[in-house]
């Protein structure tokens, strides 16, 4: 009995398991990519920064754009509450509503704007 039972309770359990035996019509699931999209800071002594996150492709990225310049960092942390982007000189470091900006010793911390 135990030598029936077992093989037959491990396809019962596979056979919930899968996709097309939970619903068998059901089409499959579609991720979409999300859009790029720029967030506008702004720093207190009145310099700004564009950032323009790009979240189709891995590891994910941030372009920041001041002035004339485009830089382009990776992804290399996530948190909660933040994300943290680099290269080997630059750290942009984001949190909600704000994010800080890190070259060499110099920290500019940046307001997130509605342009």
């Amino acid at each position: 009995m135990l030598k029936i039972f077992l093989p037959a309770l491990a396809l019962l359990l596979a056979a919930c398991g899968s996709y097309k035996a939970v619903r068998p019509d059901a089409p499959r699931a579609v991720v979409l990519e999300t859009q790029s999209y720029a967030v506008k800071y702004k720093a207190a002594r009145g310099q700004r920064i564009t950032a323009v996150y790009h979240n189709n492709s891995s590891p994910l990225t941030v372009e920041l754009r001041q002035g004339h310049t485009a830089e382009k960092l990776k992804q290399i942390q996530t948190w909660a509450k933040g994300v943290e982007y680099a290269n080997p000189k630059t750290r942009w470091h984001v949190q909600e509503g704000f994010a800080t900006l890190t070259r060499g010793k110099k920290v500019i911390v940046f307001t997130e704007v509605a342009e």
